[in-house]
């Protein structure tokens, strides 16, 4: 980022959009105000089903209706929806865009006439997924702001993909690294702790927020817990 190093919130949910109809979009656009409302600060949007048309006209719906809270949206893969919605950022995979081609695919949009969003002198964010020791050391030459790590537990929505790494290697893979690191894959509000005490900065959570009944107390509670184990 331009204006220096990310500090990344001990909590960074991932909004996930399971398939490709106007139900579940919905369903994700009200999960993502009802987070940054409930206090989430970072929120990523994960549409694996959706083409780039949809998936631009969901994540600007979610920009607009984030406005006014401080929240910001990363939008997950695609460079070019996360510059057409105005998102903050990008969270990149190893068979997404480069590192530094998306950063100029965010630029050109801050700098064309009418862009929106994250604005030159805040910067703007990409993310880097990594999935063993080697690649988040690899990873922290890039030029990313930040790096995911995982499935650090068995997780349903990476099932089949990749098996567990655990905490050991979560703790390998952030003494790699100088960078901020997202663990990923499986956390529970019981799991959180485990994972700041072994160097994450983050975590990333899904299911246990799509699942609540009261997602207010839960990411209130996910706070709590990241101020007990010493992070803000």
């Amino acid at each position: 980022m331009s204006s220096g190093a990310l500090r990344l919130p001990a909590l960074y949910p991932i909004v996930n959009v399971g398939d490709a109809g106007t139900a579940a979009c919905e369903r994700a656009f009200v999960l993502a105000v009802e987070l940054a409302d409930a206090g989430a600060t970072l929120l990523q949007l994960r549409a694996k089903t959706l083409g780039a048309g949809a998936m631009t006209e969901l994540a600007k719906r979610i920009v607009a209706g984030l406005a006014g809270s401080g929240a910001l949206l990363i939008v997950n893969d695609r460079a070019d929806v996360a510059a057409a919605s105005g998102a903050a950022g990008v969270h990149l995979g190893d068979d997404d865009l480069p590192v530094e081609a998306a950063r100029r695919v965010l630029a050109a949009s801050r700098t064309a006439p009418g862009g929106r969003g994250v604005s030159p002198s805040a910067g703007t964010i990409v993310g880097y997924s990594t999935h063993s020791v080697a690649e988040a050391a690899t990873a922290s030459t890039l030029g990313a702001d930040y790096l995911g790590f995982g499935p650090v537990f068995e997780s349903p929505t990476k099932a089949g993909v990749r098996d567990a790494r655990g905490l050991a290697l979560l703790a390998d893979a952030c003494r790699a690294t100088s960078l901020p690191v997202v663990a990923i894959g499986g956390i529970t509000l019981d799991t959180a702790p485990d994972c700041w005490r072994a160097g994450a900065a983050s975590v990333a959570v899904i299911s246990e927020l799509e699942r609540s009944g009261d997602r207010r107390a839960l990411v209130a509670a996910y706070r709590r817990a990241a101020r007990d184990s010493g992070l803000a």
